[in-house]
């Protein structure tokens, strides 16, 4: 019954799961987003929200990995759902949930474009896009804006949280008072959060300065600007920073970071008055997780005050080292993930050899102990004495089974993060990207199949505890074909290395049995 059960499941997952990432350009208008309705009817209020001004908008949807963006033919950022979990698929897109960065209610999109703090509403925009390779695409845009004309490019990759932008304003005509006023890109906040951490950060690494929540004030030089759901290291994180030469200086060294509290971020350059003027803004946006792997792997994990790791975040730079260690030998990141899962078995082998030899200790144990609890049923002091007693002789320990455990979790839970979060960027054997599901689902049913072998050996002939374990294991799997595919690499590798670890514990206890007996 319960093998059926799962070969049905299967075969649902099979036909209603969806496959890869549909990386690329795709149009979208405002009323495909689930409650465009209930948005619109906010656009009477005092504060109406951008959105007001964009209901009948073409506008371009491009999937990614990690984030889903959508831009306005000005190139403005109107939505931007970033994933917890990477290679996730949206059915549904609603503008005010939390995963949109971008607040539905904001008086401007981002990377929006404002003169001396008024937003300059593009006319007369034209947007044309490109396929610059299988992992990035190109946006051109031209538009007006006030006094302005402006070209802006956009560059979106399927492997990074980071969108290259691009900005060039000319003066059409001269300005009034004959001043230089700043140029400024800038987001509008946090989607779900009203007062956002806003930072930042000048120079890098220990050498680097930060200010958190600053004054609204110019800072020259900036290594970044951020927007931030929290100071704890969790949510999600809308990062602003100067586009930067090959030896590491601004490509525009005028650019300034300002703060607009309580929740607005900008970058900034002086834009002269005299007709025919430019003013370039060369920024990187970073829109996803507050998360340290992706941080690491984008180049953001320097930025001082940025991210402020614990000590399983510091272990997980020491993984990623060790994986990118390996891969450097090894030339591919399938096989890279199999030899650090295969060092990780390696460390903890010893852990989970006395766990299961104690486990199955108290399992030989349990008939003894339930004739103890009938005998010493109205007695619970005799009862726990000749309990113990009786693990003693057998040489077995209660807690051998809990300590192990203790002390691998940790080990288990920063190599899930690194490998859920880390981008591969290639395939390994039929999976033709590790970094999204597998569309084959081979991973998800091995995963299954040595589960079962794990259940199999850990319930030693007992049949509830072999039902309950598989039931447990078929809903985890339901989870997990939705991962991605690097993700179940680990899982299939380190399981199976455990189920062979169970069988050698197994085999040796017979033997050691037949010998005494």
């Amino acid at each position: 019954m319960i093998f059926r059960a799962l070969l049905a499941l299967l075969a649902t997952l099979a036909v209603s799961t969806a496959y890869a990432v549909d990386f690329g350009t795709h149009a979208f208008t405002f009323a495909e987003f689930r409650d465009a309705a209930t948005v619109a009817e906010t656009c009477d209020g005092a504060t109406p929200s951008f959105w007001c001004d964009l209901q009948d908008a073409s506008l371009t949807r491009v999937p990614t990995k990690g984030v889903d963006l959508f831009f306005t033919e000005a190139g403005e950022i109107v939505a931007a759902y970033a994933k917890p979990q990477k290679g996730q698929t949206f059915s549904n897109y609603d503008l005010d949930q939390r995963q949109n960065l971008i607040p539905d209610d904001a008086a401007r999109p981002g990377a929006a474009l404002r003169l001396d703090g008024a937003y300059l509403a593009p006319e007369a925009a034209t947007a044309t896009w490109e396929r610059v390779n299988e992992d990035v695409v190109r946006g051109t845009f031209t538009h007006r804006a006030g006094p302005l004309e402006v070209e802006r490019t956009v560059e979106v990759s399927n492997l990074r949280h980071t969108v290259v932008l691009d900005v060039r304003a000319t003066r059409v005509d001269a300005a009034d008072g004959g001043e230089a006023l700043p140029l400024q890109l800038s987001f509008p906040g946090m989607a779900g959060v009203d007062d956002p951490v806003l930072k930042v950060g000048q120079g890098y690494g220990e050498d680097g300065s930060s200010a958190t929540n600053p004054l609204s004030q110019a800072v020259g030089s900036p290594s970044y600007a951020s927007l931030q759901n929290n100071d704890r290291n969790t949510a999600f994180a809308i990062i602003l920073t100067p586009q930067r030469a090959a030896d590491g200086a601004p490509l525009q060294p005028d650019l300034q970071a300002l703060p607009l509290p309580p929740r607005e971020m900008a970058l900034q350059v002086p834009l002269a008055p005299e007709a025919g003027a430019t003013a370039t803004l060369p920024v990187r946006s970073y829109l996803g997780p507050n998360e340290l792997v992706r941080y690491e792997q984008e180049g953001y994990v320097e930025m001082p005050g940025l991210f402020d790791p614990n000590i399983l975040g510091r272990l997980s730079l020491g993984i990623l080292w060790v994986l990118q260690t390996l891969h450097d030998y090894l030339g591919n990141w399938g096989l890279s993930i199999i030899a650090l899962t295969l060092l990780f078995r390696a460390l903890v082998w010893p852990l989970i050899t006395t766990q299961t030899k104690s486990m199955y200790g108290m399992q030989e144990l349990q008939p003894k102990i339930q004739e103890l609890q009938k005998k010493h049923k109205d007695d619970r002091e005799t009862l726990t004495q000749e309990t113990m007693k009786l693990y003693r002789e057998a040489g077995v320990n209660p807690a051998g089974g809990c300590l192990p455990i203790l002390l691998q979790m940790p080990l288990f839970i920063i190599l899930w993060r690194v490998f859920v979060n880390f981008e591969f960027g290639e395939g390994f054997l039929w999976v033709p990207d590790l970094g999204q599901r597998d569309p084959t689902f081979i991973l998800p049913i091995l995963y299954v199949m040595v589960m079962f072998a794990m259940s199999w050996f850990s319930a030693r002939g007992n049949p509830q505890s072999l039902r309950q374990q598989i039931l447990i294991n078929v809903v985890f799997a339901f989870i997990l074909f939705g991962f991605p595919a690097g993700v179940l690499l680990y899982f299939v590798v380190s399981m199976g290395v455990q189920v062979l670890q169970y069988w050698l514990i197994q085999r040796g206890r017979g033997a050691a049995a037949g010998a005494s007996g």
